[in-house]
């Protein structure tokens, strides 16, 4: 028993920090939400990091717990240290953006670490319904996180749209889960492998499965919710949306089918192929007529989804690894790019695409680091993103999928156009406005204080965009530690 509750120690600690993260922000709201935004970052983003990276694996052996239903392995901890990185890289993000818009920081940075635990729940479930536990926690959390600022009409229909999606796509997982049950008459994912053979009840209970992760995926054609939300919700809130949840979902979607119907491998291959077509082809052309800059990275979001099917659909260790490489890839140059928008958000008063004009100029270090992201989220070396879709096409060519590369190559270049809009607003058009403004922001109750312009700079944005840029640069020249890591992963996946 002791054992059993050592393991869950990185979940109960952050459940725990977000208790207190709400009892601090009861018991000290007149000494003002900065202190309590700059004391979660720092505090719950090192807890986090330390328990994941340095004390679980020394504190328990790896293995299974609970009854098998929670497994400690490589792959498990591969997805608590990418998830416990983006953490702390949204704490960063979020400290000044909470302040500055006046938002419930108790609640929001509470939710932000239950939806944190619901994530790496995901990761180490061997069994669907703990799966299903895990998605929902973090699904009602950001059903919250997206609708937090309540003044702005956008915000609430994006939560709206999320959470009326969102329920529908749980609805169905669990009747998928159900239908697993009664054909295996268990939800632990060994024994389902054992029981389930091909047949189209077999079929059935796996595409339902199939439908409810691909919700959260944001897979073509479970991805309606995605552009609404991410352009709704709190900036930073899309951040890790796109990142943390996909990356979460990715696990349990590898977990699942993988260990789970290897009998059905044949069929799902194909689904997989045919869906990563689908979501990175439609993703990247509807980007391309985007000009708000967060609806446009929603897409490009989608159209990243399907990279990843990608490494699914081939099915060998080798595309399983590039799957986990091309994920870390993505969750570091995603949230730099992110961490740029709220800043311009904050000082020119909007996220449209006129609005980066002359940022080359008035802001150099940024519009680089942004450059460098875009690079990255493309393919271009010498990005981690470069690598990331190497392995996944060399890979797929390997295996005898070169119709799918091809497709990989053609949407990589259908991609460039939109990260080239941006650019080309950044350094080859003048700047609207003499200097850079802090100015209301939108939905807000009132305008921000007027030195949250520096601060966006100094005390999170700063260091979140140098971070993401020095792994970006770091995967992309030095590649083969974190290769080497995610093929050991994959192998013993």
């Amino acid at each position: 028993m002791e054992r059993n509750i050592l393991v869950l120690l990185p979940q109960l600690l952050l459940i725990g920090f977000a208790f207190a993260v709400l009892l601090v922000d009861t018991a000290g709201r007149q000494r003002g939400e900065r202190a309590l935004s700059t004391w979660a970052a720092a505090l719950v983003g090192a807890l986090a990091v330390v328990t994941a990276v340095v004390v679980l694996p020394f504190w328990v052996r790896q293995g299974e717990f609970w009854g098998g239903m929670w497994l400690l392995d490589p792959f498990s901890l591969f997805f608590q240290v990418l998830l416990s990185c983006a953490l702390i890289l949204v704490l960063l993000e979020s400290a000044e953006f909470v302040r500055a818009r006046r938002l419930g920081s108790g609640v929001f940075y509470a939710l932000l670490l239950l939806a944190t635990t619901g994530m790496t729940i995901m990761a180490s479930s061997r069994e669907l319904l703990t799966v299903y536990v895990g998605l929902e926690l973090t699904s009602v959390s950001f059903y919250a996180l997206v609708g937090t600022m309540k003044e702005d009409p956008r915000s609430n229909e994006a939560a709206i749209k999320y959470f009326l999606m969102g329920a529908a796509s749980s609805a169905v997982l669990l009747f998928g889960i159900s239908l697993v049950y009664g054909l295996a008459g268990s939800t632990y994912l060994p024994e389902v492998a054992r029981r389930v053979a091909a047949s189209p009840l077999g079929w059935a209970a796996a595409a339902l499965v199939l439908v409810g992760l691909g919700f959260k995926v944001a897979a073509v054609p479970f991805h309606m919710w995605t552009p609404d939300a991410y352009q709704g919700a709190p900036t930073p809130i899309t951040a890790y949306l796109s990142v943390g949840s996909k990356a979460a979902a990715f696990a349990a979607l590898l977990r699942v089918f993988v260990v789970g119907f290897p009998a059905l491998s044949e069929v799902w291959q194909t689904v997989f192929a045919v869906v990563a077509v689908l979501t990175m082809t439609y993703g990247n052309l509807t980007a391309l007529a985007q000009t708000d800059v967060k609806r446009m990275m929603g897409y490009s979001s989608i159209a990243h989804a399907g990279y990843v099917l990608t490494g699914l659909a081939v099915f060998t260790p080798e595309s399983l690894s590039a799957t986990l490489y091309y994920l870390l890839a993505y969750v570091f140059a995603n949230l730099g790019v992110f961490a740029v928008i709220i800043l311009v958000s904050a000082r020119r008063g909007g996220e449209e695409v006129t609005r980066f004009r002359g940022l080359g100029r008035e802001s150099p270090a940024y519009a680089m680091a942004l450059t460098l992201f875009f690079l990255s989220l493309v393919g271009i070396p010498p990005t981690a993103g470069f690598f990331g879709k190497f392995y996944l096409f060399y890979a797929a060519v390997h295996t005898g999928y070169t119709w799918l590369a091809v497709v990989m190559v053609i949407n990589s270049v259908l991609s460039l156009p939109y990260y080239y809009h941006v650019v080309r607003e950044m350094w080859l058009e003048p700047a609207q406005e003499p200097e850079l403004k802090e100015q209301e922001l939108q939905g807000a109750k009132a305008a921000p204080e007027p030195e949250s312009a520096a601060g966006y700079g100094l005390l999170g944005i700063g260091p979140a965009v140098t971070a993401s840029a020095l792994v970006v640069l770091l995967l992309g020249l030095y590649p083969q530690p974190l290769i080497d890591w995610a093929r050991q992963v994959a192998v013993l996946l």
